[in-house]
């Protein structure tokens, strides 16, 4: 049980990390990153280009860790009707997601999030694709937002299971 509880607290302090109030409190990137900024992506960068894609740019000359939240809606009539999102950061997959639990019909909205770590030259472009199967999507498009979050001192992270 004490394992468990462990378990538990470590994942809060996680998720209380990514927290509105903590995203609010982006502080000064490593000297390593000297010439760099990481600025706010306002609402205004982002704009939906039709019904299946939204677009934002990342600023040449930025570093650090961002959050990318990306949401599509669809309405469907019937059931069987599915939903799929990707994160598409600089021509490179940061997520894919599938919500694949068919709902009766009316509207229905999926979210993605991504989380990227940061370093380039030039502008960067970031890409929300949406999809659907027996739906019609919103002609608004998905929406996308890139919000900067602390930086945690780690570079890079992956995890493998050795072989047992």
């Amino acid at each position: 049980m004490r394992g468990a509880t462990l378990t538990l607290l470590i994942g809060g302090l996680c998720l209380a990390a990514l927290s509105g109030e903590a995203l609010a409190q982006v502080g000064p990137l490593p000297h390593a990153f000297a010439g760099y900024a990481q600025p706010a992506i306002p609402p205004g960068a982002c704009k939906a280009v039709n019904a299946g894609e939204a677009q934002c740019v990342i600023p040449a000359m930025t570093a650090g860790r961002y959050l990318i939240e990306a949401a599509g809606t669809s309405t469907t009539q019937g059931g069987d009707a599915v939903q799929a999102l990707e994160i598409d950061v600089g021509g490179g997959k940061c997520g894919v997601g599938k919500n694949t639990r068919p709902w009766p019909s009316g509207a229905r909205t999926f979210r993605l999030d991504c989380e990227v770590t940061v370093l380039t030259d030039v502008p960067l472009m970031v890409r929300a694709l949406y999809a659907d199967a027996k739906a019609v999507k919103d002609p608004a498009g998905p929406s996308i937002t890139i919000r900067p979050v602390p930086w945690n001192g780690v570079l890079s992270s992956q995890p493998f299971a050795p072989q047992q």
